[in-house]
């Protein structure tokens, strides 16, 4: 394995000494009376450094104000990366103390005698991140950077999950916040060797220190994997939510289950089937400095506009934090995208609202703009649907307008016609669903009906009427005309 790759490893080890527990004894910083402390302030941050160092000719590197002004320079923007990423403000300022000799460090970390390996690390209890100077002097302005980074990110770890979360999760996201840089290698060679060896650890033995640190050649890139794998797969928001779960849940356990809404068990094989493919090339994608947008761009390309909103309103908050300028803008455009396509969605169920309601009129309104909607977005499998919304709606409109026509005909005794008309209308309405105006129809056919059979007793009554007139009138003028017969008679 290359040598940058075991430093990278090896960073943050002596994590597990300065977390809050029984780890081994750390000497305080009083110890180290020669060294003459001076601080530079940040809006975030208290620079402790070394102005001089009692009975030494020389430092083991430089230090004094210039190396404490050149943190000075980026610690604050760390520190608002973060706040972005995670969502939270934590306690400052924050000690970052510059130790000018390996000797002075080694009084806070004794193994850091042992492992060359060691930059820094995290003292949570102390709010504290100690750096061993003669230690960085050939890393890269990047490498220092990701230093501070990595250890600054136990720290929002640790208040998200109130402390609880353990060594295997906190290297795993420490890791996937350091930026890639081009001396670092993360290519997962060792991790997919000890994945085909059988070598991996079970994410149960992850949530143990000694276990983590005993083997970091893979528990190490396999706690990246993990995290990586849960991002991907779930969002970095879905993470974020493991980490405050932590703060409350017993164990790591339930806090996944809480926050993923399935069991570790269900997680850990997930994880073990997508790593083929994070071996293959998934390892290079990164929600903060290598977005993978295809999932959300698929959920628009299937015009699930709403799953794709919800998803990228939080993306392209999260890219707006990073420096990922394409992605973001890629990630709006897809984003104004899914809105059009969740507006034309919008005009379409108002289109059969319309038609449901009987309301034809709007329904052909909404129809043509929610076709028109799906036209600039190039989406037309939704279309049909649409048209038949609009033809039945026209229907239905036709339909309106032959009781209209077959009222006015009724009230002008125009029956037959009016008959007509009515009857059509009313069958049409009833296939529509319209019951209050197919029951309008049904009403006019008995209205008419019953107007035919009035005006067939009317005439019947005029015609008896007649009738008996004429018998009458007959009567009258044979008595006028022979008097005599009709008194015989």
């Amino acid at each position: 394995m290359p040598k940058k790759i075991l430093l990278l490893l090896l960073l943050p080890l002596l994590f597990l000494l300065a977390w809050p527990g029984p780890a081994l004894a750390q000497a305080p910083f009083d110890q180290a009376a020669e060294i003459d402390w001076q601080e530079l302030r940040t809006d975030k941050f208290i620079i402790v450094y070394a102005d001089s160092v009692s009975g030494l000719a020389r430092f083991d590197c430089s230090c004094g104000v210039e190396e404490a002004q050149r943190y000075a320079d980026f610690v604050d923007g760390i520190y608002t990366d973060l706040v972005a990423v995670f969502g939270l403000e934590i306690k400052t300022p924050i000690n970052l103390r510059l130790f000018p000799t390996e000797e002075s460090y080694y009084e806070v970390n004794p193994l850091a005698r042992q492992l060359t390996g060691v930059i820094a690390h995290a003292l949570n209890s102390r709010d504290e991140i100690a750096i061993a100077l003669p230690r960085t002097e050939r890393l890269s302005e990047a490498e220092i950077v990701n230093n501070v980074r990595h250890e600054l990110t136990h720290f929002f770890a640790s208040y998200l999950s109130d402390g609880k979360l353990k060594a295997g999760f906190q290297e795993g996201i420490a890791q996937y916040l350091e930026k890639p840089t081009e001396r670092a290698n993360y290519d997962p060679a060792v991790l997919k060797l000890a994945f085909e060896e059988g070598r991996l650890l079970t994410w149960s033995e992850l949530d143990e220190a000694e276990s983590v640190y005993s083997d970091p050649q893979v528990a190490y890139p396999q706690s990246l994997s993990i995290v990586s794998f849960l991002v991907d797969r779930y969002s970095l928001p879905t993470f974020i939510g493991f980490l405050k779960a932590s703060g409350t849940e017993p164990g790591f356990r339930s806090a996944l289950q809480t926050a993923y809404g399935k069991s570790a068990d269900q997680l850990e094989a997930e994880w073990l089937a997508y790593l083929p493919e994070y071996f293959d090339g998934r390892w290079q994608i990164n929600a903060i400095y290598s977005y993978d947008l295809s999932r959300v761009t698929q959920l628009v390309s299937k015009a699930a506009y709403s799953d794709a909103a919800a998803e990228l309103a939080e993306i392209v908050a999260l890219l707006e934090s990073t420096d990922q300028v394409d992605t973001l803008a890629e990630a709006e455009a897809l984003l104004a995208r899914a809105h059009q396509g969740q507006a034309a969605g919008a005009l379409a169920d108002e289109s059969r609202q319309a038609l449901l309601a009987g309301d034809y009129p709007l329904a052909i309104e909404k129809g043509n703009a929610a076709i028109a909607a799906y036209e600039a977005l190039g989406y037309r499998e939704r279309i049909p649907e649409i048209q038949l919304y609009i033809h039945r709606a026209e229907l239905g409109q036709n339909a309106l307008d032959q009781l209209g026509r077959g009222e006015t005909l009724l009230s002008s005794f125009r029956f037959m016609e009016a008959e007509d008309e009515l009857q059509q209308a009313t069958i049409l309405l009833q296939s529509l669903g319209n019951q209050a105006e197919a029951e309008r129809g049904q009403a006019l056919l008995v209205k008419s009906a019953w107007q035919q059979s009035l005006l067939a007793y009317l005439l019947l009554a005029v015609g008896a009427t007649l009738l008996i007139f004429n018998a009458l009138r007959r009567l009258i003028q044979r008595v006028s005309a022979n008097p005599l017969e009709v008194e015989f008679t």
